[in-house]
């Protein structure tokens, strides 16, 4: 009676823990990284081997921007755990790994471990996934001579901006003798910048050519230059990569709308800290800690956790979206809310085919909070259909109609949160 009593509570343990693996594993592959600190940190996770812990660790150090952690735990777990891990997931870890290097600044580490996946692991990865890793490899390969870039902050800086014809913010960015106005955009994988412009500035030309899909939804061939030095008041930034496109690229409407060029992640979040408000980007001479977590990066992809109702959930968000939309998980999350309360409409959603047709619906109000501010979405979209794969793990892409909801925005890199600050009465 001992015995098998004793097996019932042994095979249940195991159960308990497959079943424990497989939500976080779910939590990970959905891109669920709030959820998946809160579940690494439980109690009911306490007993989780420790090849497995620092598994999830490796993602959540990466997500919350510990960059060099993320390697170190990598590093690890290929040391001296690699028998206890699958070949998929050592491919996962090496893919992180790549995106810690090209963050670091550290190129020829990102060549050399994309090599490696390519060479060992290729067929963990899909046929996209293999174009993508070889086509990103041309750019590190082509930056591996290229010191790391560094900004140097010697005061607190106000930018004083101004809103270009799509609503983007655009500040002066100095080159040498020059200065042009670039639009100012957390969403921009890498600083782009105009062929005429690229002249203009005296950019340093590495002649790598490598595909990249533009704006509108078109495939062009870029280049790759850098910016020896780029001023913006009190910031002085050094060994800036910009991706160069055609100028056609970056042209709409018959050129009535142009942009010369825009300043991207990699240089916004050197900044550590920015501070956005009606006319002006601030940018402190020290970042400050606000004792607020809310923030993470996915890739190049900025990500806040926005309340709604009494959950929480992940929303991708972008300085150069004009409004708010939500996704296809909101959707199929609160269906029976929208299909009541929503109108329908026909969508359309541009990409790299052209312009399709999917049905959305428009609801009235939303209410949500972020930062422990309430804020309202008006008249927002909901996509019942995922135009990009991110679509489909994030529950929607916050705009400036929030943020003008609010007298300031705070962007801290260095703590990971995002503030907003309530205008005085």
């Amino acid at each position: 009676m001992r015995i098998t009593l004793f097996l019932i509570c042994f095979l249940s343990g195991i159960s308990l823990f497959a079943a424990d693996i497989k939500r976080l594993d779910s939590l990970l592959s959905r891109r669920h990284f709030f959820e998946l600190q809160r579940a690494l940190e439980s109690d009911i996770n306490r007993d989780l081997p420790a090849y497995r812990k620092l598994y999830y660790q490796a993602f959540l150090y990466n997500f919350f921007h510990n960059l060099t952690r993320s390697n170190e735990v990598i590093n690890l777990l290929l040391e001296k755990h690699k028998k206890q891990l699958t070949p998929g997931r050592i491919g996962s870890l090496l893919m992180k790994k790549i995106d810690n290097h090209v963050k670091l600044y550290q190129y020829r580490e990102a060549h050399l471990t994309t090599q490696l996946v390519l060479r060992k692991y290729r067929q963990v990865l899909s046929a996209e996934e293999r174009d993508d890793a070889r086509n990103s490899d041309i750019i590190w390969k082509g930056l591996q001579n290229v010191a790391p870039q560094t900004t140097t902050i010697t005061g607190e800086t106000q930018i004083a901006y101004r809103r270009d014809l799509a609503g983007l913010i655009n500040v002066p960015v100095n080159f040498a003798d020059s200065t042009f106005d670039f639009v100012f955009d957390t969403g921009a994988n890498l600083s782009v910048i105009t062929e005429s412009y690229a002249r203009k500035t005296k950019l340093r030309l590495l002649n790598v050519r490598f595909k990249v899909r533009a704006i509108t939804g078109l495939q062009v061939q870029a280049n790759l230059g850098i910016a020896d030095e780029l001023r913006m008041g009190n910031i002085i930034v050094r060994n800036a990569v910009f991706m160069i496109f055609p100028d056609s690229a970056l042209s709409f409407a018959r050129g009535a709308y142009t942009i010369k060029g825009i300043i991207g992640f990699p240089v916004i979040e050197q900044l550590q800290e920015i501070r956005i408000n009606k006319n002006k980007v601030i940018v402190p001479a020290v970042a400050v800690d606000r004792r607020i977590r809310n923030f993470g990066v996915d890739e190049l992809l900025p990500v806040i956790s926005v309340a709604y109702k009494t959950d929480t959930l992940a929303f991708t968000f972008d300085t150069g979206a004009q409004f708010t939309f939500l996704n296809e998980p909101f959707y199929r999350d609160y269906k029976r809310l929208i299909d009541t309360a929503g109108t329908s409409f026909d969508m359309q959603i541009g990409g790299a085919g052209g312009i399709t047709k999917t049905k959305a619906f428009r609801l009235p109000q939303v209410h949500i909070n972020v930062a422990g501010q309430p804020a309202v979405l008006k008249d927002v979209a909901v996509k019942t259909a995922s135009s990009t794969p991110k679509d489909n793990l994030y529950y929607g892409n916050l705009g400036q109609d929030v943020m003008n909801q609010f007298a300031e925005m705070v962007i801290n890199f260095r703590y990971m949160y995002v503030d907003f600050i309530p205008a005085t009465p």
